[in-house]
């Protein structure tokens, strides 16, 4: 580890902003002052940048690399720092960006075009349709998607990407062998083996605190080209990344939903407040970014009538096994053998309960 990185990680683990780390750095020539106690006590610092520094400068370098170094291989995580080539140029522009982030995966995900999507963490069956369509569209045109590895839409995005052979990246709220919601351990692992990527600005054992996902936030919203939000309530913490992606001149894509859900206040106060970020297809959204897209295989799949009259009765609405009995007018295991065939196509998916939805 070179004398520079460990000294920023030091810096991260205190909990030091760009802002107040960038007015250290500014104090002396070169990374290797903060190693020498003689430059240390010649440089002018407040009391408690003083009080810190002095004390990284008291350390045993050799043991505090060699703790840092351990916890890493121990957990399977690297890192890279501000300063590295692998560092997210669109997250290098921000004011308060991350000095270090720490990551799972292919770290080669942040060269590429992303998106983010992000939304209620208790979505409607409407919200759930319209994040897997919208994330699926997305995901065969090209774009990496990123996400929280949250409840609700954050996970279906994740889940929609890996199914749609996509990769995704998951930002953290505390250390990567802290995953939350537990229940995502498991999709922790499958994106990380399926090509994609876990980072957070935090270190080893760093447990999410709830100010911690209003940060992570604004590296969500950092990582993409643009920001496209699936439900959000009025004071959600999906309102908060909309407002980093706006701060940071982002694209901002939202879809519109039903005006007497509490899950879609946000999203439809946020179209009342900025008409120009109504979204209703995923093709607005790559014109938009500048981006061609790809007809997907899937779409391209020949149907027999049969399957036409599935796909027409799923046209607008989700159904029950016996509505769409009654309206297609198809006996029930001929429709049981169609809709299995229309699932391994990608074309119709299962909701809850005995009902399907089409993709």
């Amino acid at each position: 580890m070179e004398r520079r990185d460990l000294f920023l990680i030091w810096l991260n683990i205190q909990g030091l902003t760009y802002y107040r780390a960038k007015n250290i750095f500014s104090k002396f020539d070169d990374f290797d002052s903060f190693f020498d106690k003689n430059k240390v006590k010649s440089a002018f610092f407040g009391d408690e940048e003083f009080e810190l520094i002095t004390k990284f400068s008291s350390e045993n370098h050799e043991n505090l690399e060699k703790e840092i170094t351990d916890k890493m291989y121990e957990n399977e995580v690297e890192f890279v720092t501000i300063f590295s080539e692998k560092y997210p140029k669109l997250l290098k522009q921000l004011s308060d960006a991350p000095l270090v982030l720490y990551y799972k995966g292919n770290i080669d995900l942040l060269k590429y075009k992303a998106i983010s999507i992000v939304g209620t963490r208790r979505p409607t069956t409407y919200g759930k349709i319209v994040c897997e369509k919208f994330t699926k569209e997305l995901t065969e045109s090209g774009l990496i998607t990123v996400s929280g590895l949250a409840y609700g839409i954050d996970t279906l995005v994740a889940e929609s990407t890996l199914s749609s052979g996509g990769k995704t990246i998951a930002v953290l709220a505390g250390g990567l062998d802290e995953i939350y919601p537990s229940q995502n351990t498991a999709l922790s692992k499958r994106i990380v083996e399926n090509g994609g990527l876990l980072i957070s600005e935090y270190f080893i054992g760093v447990k999410p605190l709830s100010f911690q996902f209003i940060s992570r936030n604004r590296i969500v919203a950092g990582l993409g080209l643009g920001l496209l939000i699936v439900e959000a309530g009025k004071n959600s913490g999906t309102m908060t990344t909309a407002k980093f992606a706006l701060d940071q001149s982002k694209e901002l894509f939202v879809v519109p939903g039903n005006i007497t859900s509490l899950q879609s206040e946000g999203t439809n106060m946020l179209i009342d407040e900025l008409p120009d970020t109504f979204t209703v297809s995923t093709g607005r959204i790559l014109f938009k970014l500048g981006i061609k897209k790809i007809e997907s295989s899937k779409s391209a799949k020949q149907v027999d009538m049969a399957e036409s009259k599935i796909l027409s009765a799923l046209e607008l609405e989700e159904l029950s096994y016996d509505d769409l009995c009654e309206k297609t007018g198809l006996s029930p295991s001929i429709l049981s053998s169609k809709l299995i065939k229309l699932e391994m196509f990608g074309l119709v998916k299962k909701g809850n309960g005995n009902t399907y939805y089409k993709m």
